[in-house]
């Protein structure tokens, strides 16, 4: 879907803000809004709210990276994990019952229904009450795996 009425967003709250700000001036119970723009405006809103392909650009740089050097660096060394930035998260799967304690005292969450184990900064929490699958996660928000070679640069 190409963006008529939602350009330039790079957040969820932007998208949010900008939604508001059209219903304020489309709505048809508002002086000179009307029903099919609204309907338009609803449509792409949820599109954009939704449709799993959808990321914001901020998210899913491999410059992230450099945010959590010291979590990696605690990590970077275990044998039989993959290590993902997925979004601004970093997930870890593989061999990981071996490093149990190393990944909690890393701060790292385990996700159950996931069977993979994450680590968020404090100000990026889910509000999602209907967790998604990791599949839909990545394609949503772009994912990148840390590669050997990459590993040894730090």
């Amino acid at each position: 879907m190409k963006a008529i009425y939602f350009t330039n967003i790079n957040s969820i709250e932007q998208l949010k803000k900008r939604y508001k700000e059209l219903a304020l001036k489309h709505h048809p119970d508002r002086k000179g809004g009307d029903t099919a723009t609204m309907q338009e405006i609803n449509s792409e809103y949820e599109y954009f709210c939704e449709h799993p392909s959808f990321a914001f650009k901020h998210e899913g740089d491999k410059e992230d990276l450099f945010v959590y050097p010291e979590v990696l660096a605690k990590i970077i060394n275990f044998k039989g994990i993959v290590i993902e930035l997925i979004g601004s998260w970093l997930w870890v799967s593989g061999n990981t019952f071996a490093y149990k304690k190393e990944l909690k005292e890393a701060g790292f969450w385990f996700a159950p229904k996931k069977l993979m184990w994450y680590f968020r900064p404090d100000g990026l929490k889910s509000r999602k009450h209907n967790p998604l699958d990791i599949n839909t996660i990545r394609s949503k928000y772009g994912s990148d795996v840390i590669q050997q070679h990459e590993r040894a640069l730090n």
